[in-house]
């Protein structure tokens, strides 16, 4: 070919639309705004009346079409190539005027060329197009009198048609037409490399998108709240239009969302996973309209990284409760430990307190009653009594605490018990205005117990609840049973406990009470006492609303008969 300064004009012309076609194939766009792009420019260069590209994308087929008529469309096709006319059809062509009145016409025009049809016909190009000419009369002003329709090929595959109609009676000479042709073949090439171009780059969000949640993850002091509330910042990125993108995170009843939080258009979503347990979801929509001919305007690599970023945060979240779970294990390990050396220690105390504190009570009980005192000094003998007996009253619950005193059980019947239990705390209870209510199961079963550490652990648990409620509420005891169990519950409505105290309450002399309310012993004691009869305490607690303690005891063998014994 001459240089670029001898060529013709029009030579000229169609050397700067093809680089203007292949410049638009480094913008890496979607293949839909790359296609109606190229038909814009087509428009202007060629000034026709009629501009249709149809060719395949990501998914499936779909038509980008300007005509005067209708102005621009976007359709996405059913199917295509359509059903084909017949051959012979094209020679007639010429004398039926009215076919292209129709712009259907031109579909099947384009059906013909993408599937190959038109190879004989007296109207083909030597590239398999079509070059149709018709001499209309005047009058039919909206038809066509020339078409030009060339298949889009790309390494020897039809990949879509172009077509191009004009009612000036412009007729494409031989040489026009293979320059249109070169024109055509590059939209192909740039077609593929387009989206080669654009696959990569969004492979490349997507891996740096589930690496930056990946990282988050792995990073040292973060808490699984932080890192969903970093991935639902980051995700947005990953996908084609960021700006107007937004993200939410559904995971165990918490809900995450980013600056973007308005009502979206479109969304996809993705189930996080556990374990192979659902618990949660990621949300991704747009916020505006799209001129996408899909329904959807997701791509399917975007869906597929939504989807390994569910993944990826189930893997985090399995992480972190396996990591939650052992610091709790071990916790409970070091409390365990912290019990046992209390238990071996209290022995050695006991023994050590207890004589001295019996000389000290029996001395004074001595004076108190052959000695010649004045009332003074009574009433100070009198203190001196009451410290030693609040001494050894701490000693024996240390003794029950560590299980030095060995439980006397008996058949018991629950109900019975808790009543006897609250017999020297009910006017304590009424004084303080607090309710008490009493609901007991019936029929429960008799369960062999020792009778007064049961009412240890009552008491204790009572005046716990009867100590949150300075203001009064109400005091709930409640019955019930299982097929293995039976179940005591010692509900108030008072403070509750804070959520950092729950783990220490069980601890001996932890309180959060004055020191004239308690030594913090008598949940530890409680702990003893259950734990020497197999069963268990646990507490359920809301700080403003209340605390529930459960004691659980398992039925076993002690028990006559399964049953209560009927009167």
């Amino acid at each position: 070919m001459k240089n670029d300064s001898t060529l013709p004009e029009r030579l000229r012309e169609f050397h700067r639309l093809s680089f203007s076609l292949i410049s638009l194939s480094e913008k890496g766009q979607v293949i839909g705004d790359y296609f109606e792009d190229a038909s814009n420019r087509l428009i202007d260069f060629t000034g026709a009346e009629l501009v249709s590209i149809v060719a395949r994308g990501e998914r499936r087929f779909f038509r980008f079409r300007f005509s005067n008529q209708k102005g621009r469309e976007l359709t996405k096709l059913a199917r295509f190539p359509e059903p084909a006319i017949e051959k012979a059809a094209l020679d007639s062509l010429p004398g039926l005027p009215g076919l292209f009145t129709d712009i259907s016409a031109v579909n099947v025009l384009e059906s013909l060329v993408f599937s190959g049809s038109v190879q004989d016909s007296g109207f083909a190009t030597k590239s398999g197009g079509l070059n149709i000419n018709c001499n209309f009369p005047p009058d039919l002003s909206t038809a066509y009198r020339s078409i030009l329709v060339l298949p889009i090929r790309f390494q020897d595959e039809v990949v879509g048609t172009v077509a191009m109609g004009w009612r000036s009676g412009y007729l494409p000479d031989d040489l026009e037409v293979e320059l249109y042709q070169f024109i055509v073949d590059i939209i192909g090439f740039s077609r593929s490399h387009r989206q080669a171009k654009f696959m990569l780059g969004e492979r490349i969000k997507e891996l740096e998108t589930i690496y930056r949640i990946s990282r988050l993850g792995s990073e040292p002091g973060k808490t699984l709240e932080d890192i969903m509330q970093g991935a639902v910042n980051f995700i947005p990125f990953g996908f084609l239009h960021p700006d107007y993108t937004c993200c939410k995170i559904v995971y165990l009843n918490q809900t995450f969302t980013g600056s973007n939080n308005k009502l979206p258009v479109y969304t996809i979503r993705e189930e996080i996973f556990v374990e192979n347990e659902p618990k949660g979801h990621v949300e991704v929509g747009y916020l505006r309209k799209s001129s996408s001919i899909y329904k959807v305007p997701f791509l399917k690599e975007e869906q597929s990284m939504l989807k390994a970023v569910a993944g990826e945060l189930g893997h985090i979240a399995a992480r972190k409760h396996n990591e939650l779970e052992k610091e709790r294990l071990q916790q409970q390990l070091l409390h365990a430990d912290r019990l046992v050396t209390v238990g071996q220690l209290t022995a050695g105390i006991a023994h050590e307190l207890n004589e001295p504190l019996g000389g000290i009570l029996g001395f004074a009980q001595l004076i108190k009653k052959y000695g010649r005192i004045n009332n003074t000094v009574e009433k100070d003998i009198e203190k001196i009594i009451k410290a030693a007996l609040h001494g050894r009253e701490i000693i024996r619950k240390l003794m029950l605490f560590s299980r030095q005193a060995p439980p006397e059980k008996v058949m018991v019947d629950i109900n019975e018990r808790i009543d006897d239990g609250l017999y020297l705390l009910e006017n304590r209870i009424n004084k303080s205005r607090i309710k008490l209510i009493k609901d007991y199961a019936s029929n429960l079963p008799l369960i062999k117990l020792d009778p007064a550490q049961l009412n240890q652990v009552l008491v204790n648990l009572v005046v716990n609840a009867i100590q949150a409620m300075p203001e009064g509420g109400e005091i709930t005891l409640k019955t019930a049973s299982t097929i293995d169990d039976i179940l005591i519950i010692i509900k108030d409505t008072g403070a509750g406990i804070a959520l950092s105290d729950l783990e220490n309450i069980f601890l001996p002399f932890y309180t959060t009470k004055g020191p004239s309310e308690g030594a913090g012993l008598g949940l530890p004691v409680a702990l003893g006492i259950v734990q020497s009869h197999r069963g268990t305490i646990t507490v359920d607690s809301e700080p403003g609303k209340g605390t529930a303690f459960t004691v659980k005891f398992p039925i076993g063998g002690d028990y006559e008969d399964g049953k209560k014994k009927q009167g």
